[in-house]
């Protein structure tokens, strides 16, 4: 039915209006930007799984100092969902590796080393 397409189009501006009112106006980006990262930390700290969604917000927020997490997020939220973790800073992408490779939630490894071999401690 060629009257379902229009329909389905307008339920999705619809449904996407409250991202692009965000999305629009800076103190409101801010505050929902601070009102996710809040939330994600109390999800994680009660041992709650958080929704796809979240999960690669979480993802790419995870190794900055809070500040920039807050900065990044709202970065985010003004673009959309446009934004590839590879258009970030080189400095951004080398801190959240070396904090994951620290931390040792990541690989461990460290780009060029054969597949197997691990770095020396």
């Amino acid at each position: 039915m060629p009257g379902w397409a229009g329909f389905l189009g307008v339920l999705r501006k619809i449904r996407e209006l409250p991202g692009r009112t965000i999305g629009r106006i800076p103190w409101l980006r801010r505050r929902y930007a601070r009102f996710l990262l809040r939330s994600i930390k109390k999800q994680r700290a009660k041992g709650r799984a958080l929704p796809e969604g979240l999960t690669r917000v979480e993802r790419q927020v995870r190794g900055l100092p809070p500040h920039k997490q807050a900065e990044l997020l709202e970065k985010l939220l003004e673009t959309g969902a446009t934004w590839q973790p590879e258009a970030a800073g080189r400095a951004m992408r080398r801190a959240s590796t070396k904090q994951e490779r620290r931390s040792g939630r990541g690989p461990g490894t460290r780009p060029g080393l054969l597949p197997g071999q691990r770095r020396r401690a």
